[in-house]
């Protein structure tokens, strides 16, 4: 029996699941993808790792400045592995002319974000979680449903089934995406939808399969315009 369940092994999943362990948790991370990280060779991850959950699996991602001083903080052995990998640190207030941000000021610092390719990132982070003691990461293991109590007028999530058999833990996390299944699977097991927050970060960015009129850019990497983020919220039982 686990103590606690994780479901994802990506970059939400894994570092959850690292904080856990630290703590001194029994941490287990299922993934349904099988296929396993190319450990500490960047050119490997690059070339030869696919992650067919992961949407935009090769784009370019900014882990922006409080995810880099959360890891600092928290786990810096996952920014040794990502810098030693080819993860590159970079400054997004100085890609900014002198004349309008004067030049380097105490504490600018911390505006520091680190750049890499997903591959190359998550490979990162999947080789410091792999030696971070109390944690075992289990591929290929898809999981088809939750466990729940059988008696009390609410039920309570008590683990997870799996293609390859019931896994039971006194703690589920769901770290699988916009796309999990677990919001439904807790609906048919009789609790009620998870809550989702809305909170307005500030920014917005534009992609690829943006469609419409660009606003006027103000900036090298920022614009003006602001729309709510969405964010999800659940609670450890089927309630």
């Amino acid at each position: 029996m686990a103590e606690i369940l994780v479901l994802g092994a990506g970059l939400t999943g894994l570092t959850t699941a690292m904080l856990l362990a630290r703590d001194g948790h029994d941490v287990t991370v299922l993934e349904r993808d099988a296929a396993d990280p190319p450990g500490d060779a960047p050119a490997a991850a690059w070339t030869g790792w696919d992650r067919g959950g992961v949407a935009q699996f090769h784009q370019l991602h900014l882990m922006l400045p409080r995810w880099r001083e959360v890891m600092e903080t928290e786990l810096p052995g996952v920014l040794d592995a990502l810098r030693a990998a080819g993860g590159l640190d970079h400054n997004a207030l100085h890609h900014r002319p002198v004349a309008q941000t004067g030049g380097w000021q105490p504490g600018d610092e911390r505006f520091g974000l680190v750049t890499a390719r997903r591959p190359v990132l998550e490979a990162a982070v999947a080789s410091a979680a792999a030696r971070c003691p109390g944690l075992r990461i289990r591929r290929g293991v898809a999981v088809t449903g939750l466990l729940t109590s059988d008696g009390g007028a609410v039920p309570q999530v008590v683990g997870v089934r799996t293609v390859a058999g019931d896994v039971r833990a006194s703690l589920v996390v769901d770290a699988g995406g916009r796309r999990s299944a677990v919001s439904r699977w807790i609906v048919d097991a009789g609790g009620r939808a998870p809550v989702d927050e809305r909170a307005d970060c500030g920014f917005v960015y534009y992609g690829r399969h943006y469609r419409g009129a660009m606003p006027a850019g103000v900036d090298a990497m920022l614009t003006h315009k602001r729309r709510p983020t969405r964010c999800s919220k659940m609670n450890g039982t089927a309630a």
